[in-house]
């Protein structure tokens, strides 16, 4: 019985401790919460801290599969220095060192020794923190992180080696400059832009937030290991881009920047029938004279549109039946009188009577006037002229999915009657008193293309999650029809016109034919004391009997001599629309006609010694036409035949068919810098053939 009390007491005594510490636990946790929660909750707010943490970012791809915007992984390496075994550490650390100072060349092997077995020896005593997170490097790529994570030592892991590897992911662009406004930018959430705000919530996946210890001034580290959180991969967006137009349209309006010294400049690729956006180049010049996209002018830049806005005005009054191309105008020699403002035309040029046609292919400025005021000029007719240009579509966005462009801006004859004067319709028929960005102009001219139908520009085709496709975006008409078929058919052949007589006479190609219209705008003419500045612009499309692609051309502020559209943008449009022809194969074989068939149907092309050679050697005898030095082998219904292959000193010749080796001779004797792609036959090159030798060079491609 002595024996059961003296256990029972014993169990009292135990249970009594437990109660007593429970009681002091509890005790405790009320001081800290609610007596003394203040002063530790501000401690823990200055040494404590939750920051998000994103997953890694969605890429982002032309329509190819080309990566134009992807995320590379960069690590900081730190190691806790206390958590390696006194036996591992000191086996190890002389190797580490060694490993250290050849790889990451910060220091010699013998001063990284040192500094870890210091900083180990301090944080054991206490006398230093941080020691858990001693920083080795910053900005580690990953081929580089996998060779350290077989250092000595750090090949024990984590725990027992005391690597800690800290990821940051950085944008990389693989085309670097090509289209980089349009992709955007990924910085913070206030500052990303183009596309990578636009489709920033698909991008960027699940955050997820880390909680972060202060263990000195401004440093931070996790409080667990960040590759122990899963945040899900963002989703990548497929664009409608395509790198090669995009390469071709860069460097066309670079080079026609530099040649004009423009200040800036843009240009739009856009498909007829979708309204996909194919390129969009943006070029500013900065301090160091070097051209660079810094800023979205296509999507965002509102300027005074100017004669590519008598498209609009031609339309509205042929869909009226207000005029028809046959329509007879006085040109009063160039110069008319509005009210109180006189007008003119580019030239004093001294003509009367004219048709329509011929007002709108010579761009005058006096002719347009009078038939808009002629028709809207009244009072009573102002809410229909604005109401017209509503039905065109150019008062609203273009909706496209990117963020930041503004509304096209019209005055309202009712809304801003102060700012509506007797000179406003003549002015904003001829492309002032109104502002629009190259996009909202290029769409109208799209729509025109496309036989009236009105698509909504687009830059995303589909998401991808996982590498499978979750959504797709298709072509979307804004509206089905902005005019008659009539007035639609009367307007595709004045901007025919244009190129033929007009204005643009400087497009005539023998690759492409085009269509379109040009623009010179003065940008300060409300300023007399200043030297005159102006804008050059052409919007048109090609090929112009059967339309693909809609572009349009801006130059700003070009300083060398030139500012006329014509003479300033025509040049960079029709070295465009040829190359995008050559690189376009749809676009090669419905326009055959312009150049040899026989040319393009040809199997294989060469030096005739070697063809030569090797029909001997395997004993066949081909048909032979000529003793050329250069020619066409072709199957044939007798078996093989040769034929001449002609090559012109002047005009880019046509290499398809060639090896690399016959193909690089010819056109560098031509003075051609080539760059080649694949390995075969040419299929492909980057320049039709019969277009001129300018400042050449010439991508070719073999399979």
């Amino acid at each position: 019985m002595d024996r059961k009390n003296e256990l029972l007491i014993r169990v009292y005594l135990v249970f009594g401790v437990f109660v007593l510490f429970a009681i002091l636990i509890v005790a405790r946790v009320f001081n800290i919460g609610m007596l003394e929660g203040e002063k530790w909750r501000e401690k823990g707010g200055k040494h404590m801290k939750w920051v998000e943490l994103e997953p890694e970012r969605g890429d982002v791809y032309d329509c190819r599969g080309n990566l134009l915007a992807t995320s590379l992984p960069f690590f900081e390496v730190r190691m806790d220095l206390l958590s390696p075994t006194e036996n591992d550490f000191n086996e190890n650390v002389d190797s580490l060192s060694i490993c250290l100072a050849k790889h990451l060349g910060k220091q010699k092997a013998s001063e990284w020794k040192s500094e870890l077995i210091s900083n180990r020896k301090q944080g054991k005593n206490g006398l230093k923190r941080g020691t858990r997170f001693h920083f080795i490097a910053k900005g580690v790529p990953l081929e580089k992180m996998e060779l350290m994570e077989t250092f000595p030592l750090f090949r024990l892991g984590k725990h027992k080696g005391g690597l800690i590897k800290l990821r940051e992911n950085k944008r990389f662009h693989p085309y670097q400059s090509l289209a980089h406004r349009t992709i955007g930018v990924d910085r913070n959430n206030a500052d990303k832009i183009g596309l990578e705000a636009s489709y920033d919530k698909i991008l960027k996946g699940d955050v997820e937030k880390m909680l972060m210890e202060k263990i000195g001034p401004g440093l931070w580290v996790p409080v667990v290991d960040p590759s122990e959180l899963s945040g899900k991969r963002g989703g990548d967006i497929v664009t409608t881009l395509n790198v090669d137009m995009q390469d071709v349209v860069h460097h066309a309006l670079e080079q026609g920047l530099k040649d004009n010294k423009a200040s800036a400049g843009c240009a739009i690729l856009m498909d007829v029938r979708s309204g996909a956006i194919k390129s969009m180049a943006n070029l500013g010049v900065g301090k160091d004279s070097v051209y660079s996209e810094s800023y979205n002018y296509a999507v965002a830049q509102r300027t005074e549109p100017g004669s590519t806005f008598k498209l609009a005005t031609s339309l509205m009054l042929l869909d009226n039946e207000l005029v028809s191309q046959n329509t007879k105008v006085d040109l009063h020699g160039g110069v008319k009188k509005f009210y109180d403002l006189t007008m003119y035309d580019s030239n004093i040029h001294g003509k009367r009577e004219v048709d329509f046609e011929e007002v709108f292919y010579n761009s005058s400025n006096v002719g347009m006037g009078i038939l808009a005021q002629q028709h809207y000029g009244k009072k009573s007719r102002w809410n229909n002229f604005y109401e017209d240009l509503s039905e065109l579509g150019v008062i609203d966005k273009t909706e496209i999915d990117l963020l930041g462009e503004p509304e096209p801006k019209f005055k309202h004859p009712v809304e801003d009657r102060k700012k509506w004067y007797g000179t406003t319709v003549p002015w904003v028929a001829h492309g002032y008193e109104s502002m629009m960005t190259p996009l909202q102009i290029l769409n109208l001219y799209n729509a025109v293309a496309n036989d009236g139908r009105l698509m909504k520009p687009y830059l995303v085709e589909s998401i991808m999650e996982g590498g499978k496709t979750t959504k797709e975006f298709r072509p979307r008409a804004l509206k089905e029809s902005i005019a008659s078929p009539m007035a639609v058919q009367q307007m595709q052949n004045m901007l025919d016109l244009v190129v033929s007589e007009g204005t643009g006479r400087q497009l005539k190609s023998n690759i492409v034919k085009i269509a379109g219209k040009t623009g010179t705008t003065r940008v300060n003419y409300a300023d007399k004391d200043r030297p005159k500045e102006y804008n050059a612009s052409f919007a048109g499309y090609f090929p112009a009997d059967k339309p693909k692609y809609s572009l349009i051309v801006c130059v700003y502020s070009p300083k060398n001599g030139k500012y006329y559209g014509g003479a300033v943008t025509g040049p960079v449009f029709k070295k465009i629309a040829e190359r995008i022809m050559a690189i376009d194969q749809d676009l090669m074989q419905d326009e055959q006609h312009l150049v040899s068939r026989e040319t393009i149907k040809s199997d294989y092309a060469g030096y005739a010694d070697d063809y030569e050679e090797v029909f001997a050697y395997i004993g066949v005898s081909p048909k032979k036409k000529s003793n050329s030095r250069w020619v066409e082998v072709m199957p044939d219904e007798m078996g093989v035949k040769i034929d001449k292959k002609k090559i012109y000193n002047k005009k880019i010749p046509n290499v398809q068919g060639m090896g690399l080796r016959d193909a690089t001779y010819v056109l560098e004797n031509l003075g051609v810098k080539v760059s080649s792609f694949g390995a075969g036959k040419v299929y492909k090159q980057s320049l039709s053939p019969g277009s001129k030798i300018e400042d050449s060079e010439i991508q070719i491609y073999l399979k």
